[in-house]
């Protein structure tokens, strides 16, 4: 978009730029472009199918190809790439998505709070503190978000990887902002410099 500024020339708004521009990461951006809300849990289904479909069809194919140049034929090797290619795409995709989650419950950890709570119906015990500092800040009778996460076994960090595929949006927003306001003060002190010289 551009604006308007009192001299008559257009200006790009840098910060409507990148919005317009994110809508085409992924699948699920292209989704809502269109305006139709997605839930996390048919977001993660729609990621996992397209990470291991794309992961088992390349490794199936680069097989089949070798083998089809062996003696052995390509269909072997095809359904061996194929299904080593969706066992490493799963994988992958598992481990990406659980570091996000622990990432989220890391630095943003009142906001997967609030996912937790009013998308998923988790609640968060109140001897876990909400605040993004390290463990060893914690008082004794408080834990992180992230180590009750981590202790909760694997129902605890499912819903936690939903509530950061839900939240992430927000998150993107925030850190958009943070950048902003950095690049704003990098450029009011070269403006500054530049009118003292």
């Amino acid at each position: 978009r551009f604006i308007l500024d009192g001299k008559r020339r257009f200006i790009l708004d840098a910060s409507q730029m990148s919005d317009d521009h994110s809508r085409f990461d992924g699948l699920s951006s292209l989704i809502s472009f269109t305006g139709v809300s997605v839930p996390a849990r048919a977001r993660f289904v729609a990621k996992c199918l397209g990470s291991t479909l794309f992961s088992s069809l390349t490794l199936g194919l680069v097989a089949g190809q070798s083998g089809a140049l062996l003696s052995c034929g390509p269909l072997i090797p095809f359904l061996a790439g194929s299904w080593a290619g969706y066992t490493w795409g799963i994988v992958s995709f598992w481990r990406q998505a659980k570091t996000k989650a622990t990432n989220c419950a890391r630095r943003y950890p009142k906001i997967l709070a609030h996912s937790l709570l009013t998308d998923f119906d988790v609640e968060i015990p109140t001897n876990v503190s909400l605040e993004s500092t390290s463990q060893e800040s914690y008082p004794s009778d408080k834990v992180s978000m992230e180590a009750w996460i981590n202790d909760g076994g694997v129902g605890r960090l499912s819903y936690a990887v939903l509530a950061a595929q839900s939240c992430d949006e927000d998150i993107i927003e925030m850190q958009k902002g943070e950048r902003q306001r950095i690049v704003e003060a990098y450029s009011g002190s070269s403006d500054s410099n530049s009118t003292n010289s």
